[in-house]
C-alpha cells in the first residue's frame, strides 16, 4: 500500500545527530497529552513522565509545539516501540547524560584492548557499572526476551542506577558523537563489533531487532515533509535530537505528508517554520468539516452504511498519502457517502490553503 520505495535515511543517524531513545529508559521525549480543553495547561512538568492518556489526537512535539492529529496507524500510538520501557522515568536531563557519555568515553579508552576486545570489553562494563553505581540486574541475559526486560520493570525503580542501561552508550568520538562504543564503524572501538559480547543486550543485530515504527515511517517522508523535518532538527544536539525529534513528529509528517506536497508544490512550502506549519494543520483540524462528532446517530442496518474506520480509509482508491491525512484529521463518514465526502473535504482542504496562503507568503 505504499505509495514508494522507502528511503535509504535513518533516523536513528541524521546528519551529526544520533537518536539513542531506545538505549535510554530515563530520557523522556514526545508525549501525549491529556484530554482536557486547555492547550498547554496540562503539559508534563519539568523532571516527570510524560502523560499516557487514551486517545485525546493532542500530542508534544519539538519545542513543546502541541500537535492535533489522530496517528495514521490504527494499530498504535504515536511512540517509539523499542524495549517498551521508554518515556515510563522522569528524564535525568543532558548535562547528567553527557557527564556519563564523556566518563565512559575515557574510561572506554584506558581499558579497551584491541588485542583482547571481548576480554577488555568485559572490565570495561564491570568498571563503569561499579563507578555509575549500576545495580539492575536482569532476569534473563539472552534471546529476544532481554528487548522486552524493561516492560517489567516497576516505575517505582526510578533511582540512580536501578534502570536497565548499556553502558556501552557513550561519545564515540572526539566530537561528541553519541553512540555504541562497541559499534565497528565507533571510532573507540577501532573496526570490531563488539555489541553482541556485552552489554545490557546479549545477542547478535541488537539495532535490527528494536522495533522502532516511527524509524520505519521516516524512510517513507517525501522531499517535502523532509523540508519541515530538516528545519525542525536544525541546531539540534544529540539529547534534542533524541528526545524531540523522533516518535510525533515523524507520524506528523507522515500524517499530513498530502497537505505538504500540495504546500510545496504551490511555493508555499520553502519559508514555513515548523511553528507555522502547525498552526495552520491545527486549525485545519480545529475546522474539518467530517469531524467524529459529527456522526449521524442513526445506524443504517444496510451493511454499506456503516461508518467507516481507519482501516476502512486505507483501503479506499485513492492515494496513499491523502488516505493518511483523512486519518489524521479524525476523519468519519459512512460507506455509502465516501465518494460525495470526499469531493467535500478536497474543496475545504483547497479552500484553507487559498485562505492562508497570504499568510505563509
Amino acid at each position: 500500500m505504499r505509495s514508494g520505495k522507502a528511503s535509504d535515511r535513518s533516523l536513528c543517524h541524521y546528519g551529526n545527530v544520533s537518536c539513542v531513545r531506545c538505549c535510554l529508559p530515563h530520557i523522556g521525549g514526545d508525549a501525549c497529552l491529556a484530554d482536557s480543553g486547555a492547550e498547554k495547561t496540562d503539559l508534563p512538568a519539568e523532571g516527570s513522565p510524560p502523560n499516557r492518556p487514551g486517545s485525546s489526537n493532542r500530542y508534544l512535539g519539538p519545542h513543546d509545539i502541541v500537535m492535533k492529529f489522530k496517528n495514521f496507524n490504527p494499530l498504535k500510538d504515536p511512540q517509539i516501540e523499542a524495549s517498551q520501557y521508554e518515556d515510563c522515568f522522569a528524564d535525568v536531563g543532558r548535562t547528567e547524560m553527557e557527564r556519563r557519555f564523556s566518563d565512559r568515553r575515557k574510561l572506554f579508552l584506558e581499558m579497551y584492548d584491541r588485542e583482547r576486545p571481548v576480554q577488555s570489553l568485559r572490565h570495561y562494563m564491570k568498571a563503569a557499572q561499579r563507578n555509575e553505581g549500576y545495580k539492575y540486574q536482569p532476569p534473563a541475559s539472552a534471546g529476544p526476551a532481554s528487548m522486552f526486560i524493561g516492560g517489567a520493570v516497576s516505575r517505582e525503580r526510578s533511582q540512580k542506577g536501578e534502570l536497565p542501561e548499556c553502558q556501552l552508550l557513550g561519545f564515540v568520538d572526539g566530537n561528541g558523537s553519541v553512540g555504541c562504543m562497541a559499534h565497528p564503524r565507533a571510532e573507540t572501538s577501532r573496526g570490531y563489533d563488539g555489541r553482541d559480547r556485552v552489554g545490557f543486550f546479549h545477542h547478535t543485530g541488537c539495532c535490527e531487532s528494536v522495533g522502532c515504527e516511527a524509524s520505519r515511517e521516516f524512510q517513507f517522508l517525501s522531499s517535502s515533509a523532509m523540508k519541515i523535518f530538516d528545519r525542525a532538527v536544525d541546531g539540534m544536539s544529540w539529547y534534542e535530537y533524541s528526545r524531540h525529534a523522533t516518535s510525533v513528529l515523524v507520524y506528523y509528517l507522515r500524517g499530513f505528508d498530502c497537505l505538504l506536497q500540495k504546500l510545496d508544490a504551490r511555493g508555499l512550502l520553502e519559508t514555513l517554520t515548523l511553528e507555522q506549519l502547525v498552526a495552520f494543520t491545527n486549525s485545519l483540524y480545529d475546522g474539518w468539516p467530517l469531524r467524529r462528532s459529527g456522526r449521524s446517530t442513526h445506524h443504517s442496518p444496510i451493511p454499506a452504511s456503516v461508518p467507516m474506520n481507519a482501516l476502512d480509509i486505507l483501503l479506499t482508491d485513492i492515494p496513499l498519502a491523502e488516505r493518511i491525512m483523512y486519518i489524521a484529521l479524525d476523519t468519519l463518514v459512512l460507506q455509502d457517502q465516501f465518494a460525495a465526502r470526499l469531493l467535500q473535504a478536497r474543496d475545504h482542504v483547497e479552500s484553507r490553503m487559498e485562505k492562508s496562503s497570504c499568510l505563509f507568503l
